[in-house]
């Protein structure tokens, strides 16, 4: 704007210098001092002035306009503001509670509770030789080792990655192996009660009655007093970047092949693939058992896994960093409904997952867990699923617990233990928590989603 004014008075003042001079000159005219002001001062300003008028009044309307503008912009979100505010303190905390019959997870720096003792050191990632960077080295990488690829995979048409994933996955299944056993059992019995076809499969195939058990002799007589379990649900977690690369084929035969070994035939169970990017999985997560925790006759094992051993996904990995240390991780845990009874099977730990709170206390305090004797304690309880280097994260987190009596010093972090394979980092941190000690209670937060609240024990008041 200034420079247009000017840049305008500058050249009338030169046009009219000219004009002007030129005239005297040729009139022989010998100006005074009055004429100086007058025809080099004056008469150039109220030129530019008149110039310049259109875009005065332009300038002066657009002013108006976008102060009126921003007045009702200022109303509508002042609106908006109170709106939500209303709506916010109309929406009730909405808790689900969820039954958790057996855990295990897995990673290169331990198994299941080990890995309490060990996320408090620093544990550093080792040079594997098997991985080279772009330049032919060993690169470091978080190798889980008691793994090894299987064998039976390698005259298949799989890519590496999805060899070690499987494997990763078969693990787990026999991790589980008693817990599947019992939910088997159950299956049966109520399907031998409850279902006429399904009971007839079960006589159609001897192989699923075992002569030795007296269970399955007496099977039909003491059904009726089994509650009614129909299904059991395998949700597969894995890293979005396997959507199109994942064979869920190979994989689901994998799963039924063992399934149906332990006596569950296929009609009773179902396998379902998710497919989680690091922004959205602890999102889809709290989702997933949400839904779960609706269903009155279902059980469901999750096994959320991940693998980046691979040279192939090394190279697609580093050729823009060097700095890329790769990771593998598995966890899993079998849940159900609050609701639902399971043969055999008494809950290790129950899961209350609380939504629209924002603060810690107001959780702790309905639960009674307000001054319970392990705040006293220097031992971590509290699974925190961001980055500990994070400014802001760690300002939400302080937040999140001021008026409790959770400390710093009882924080556990779980997610640079796992390198830069960090899809479902936050997955596998969340199930860590349910192998806290049982005269402990268990905590989860993340400051990406500030009003979900997360609280594990083995009995709530």
């Amino acid at each position: 704007m200034i420079k247009i004014i000017l840049s305008t008075l500058v050249g009338v003042l030169l046009l009219v210098i000219a004009i002007v001079v030129f005239y005297w000159r040729d009139i022989k005219y010998d100006p005074s001092g009055q004429d100086f002001l007058i025809y080099f001062g004056l008469i150039p300003v109220a030129v530019t002035l008149f110039i310049l008028t259109p875009m005065f009044i332009k300038k002066i309307y657009e002013y108006r306009q976008e102060k009126k503008d921003q007045q009702v912009a200022e109303a509508e979100q002042r609106s908006e503001e109170q709106a939500q505010g209303e709506k916010q303190v109309e929406e009730k905390i909405e808790w689900t509670e969820l039954k958790v019959f057996a855990v295990s997870s897995l990673s290169a720096l331990a198994e299941n509770e080990a890995h309490f003792d060990l996320l408090q050191e620093a544990v550093s990632p080792e040079l594997d030789p098997q991985l080279l960077n772009a330049f032919g080295l060993p690169i470091l990488s978080f190798r889980i080792k008691d793994i090894e690829d299987s064998q039976e995979d390698e005259d298949l048409d799989l890519s590496n990655r999805q060899k070690r994933i499987t494997t990763l996955i078969r693990q787990q299944l026999e991790q589980n192996s008693e817990t599947l056993y019992q939910i088997a059992s159950h299956l049966k019995s109520s399907a031998m009660f409850y279902d006429t076809k399904l009971a007839q499969e079960y006589r159609m195939h001897p192989a699923w009655i075992d002569p030795n058990s007296e269970y399955d002799e007496a099977v039909e007589q003491t059904a009726e007093s089994v509650s009614r379990l129909n299904c059991l649900g395998i949700h597969i977690i894995l890293p979005e970047n396997l959507l199109h690369a994942w064979d869920e084929d190979y994989g689901s035969d994998t799963i039924s092949q063992y399934l149906t070994e332990l006596g569950i035939i296929a009609q009773q169970f179902n396998v379902e693939y998710h497919y989680w990017g690091e922004t959205t999985a602890y999102k889809d997560w709290i989702k997933l058992l949400k839904r779960i925790q609706i269903f009155d006759s279902e059980v469901a094992l999750l096994i959320a896994v991940d693998s980046e051993i691979d040279q192939e996904t090394i190279d697609d990995r580093t050729w823009m960093t060097e700095k890329y240390i790769p990771s593998e991780y598995v966890s899993s845990c079998c849940v159900s409904g609050s609701q639902v009874d399971v043969q055999n099977l008494s809950a290790i730990k129950y899961m209350r997952i609380i939504l629209n709170a924002d603060r810690a206390v107001k959780v702790l305090k309905d639960l009674k867990l307000s001054g319970v004797e392990q705040y006293e304690q220097e031992q971590p309880f509290v699974l925190v699923l961001d980055d500990p280097t994070e400014i802001k994260s760690l300002k939400k987190l302080k937040h999140n617990f001021d008026g409790t009596a959770i400390e710093a010093h009882h924080y556990l972090y779980s997610k640079n233990s796992l390198g830069h394979t960090q899809p479902l980092a936050q997955v596998f941190g969340f199930m860590l928590s349910l192998h806290i000690k049982d005269d402990l209670f268990g905590y989860v937060y993340t400051a990406d989603h500030q009003q979900t609240q997360v609280v594990i024990g083995t009995e709530f008041a």
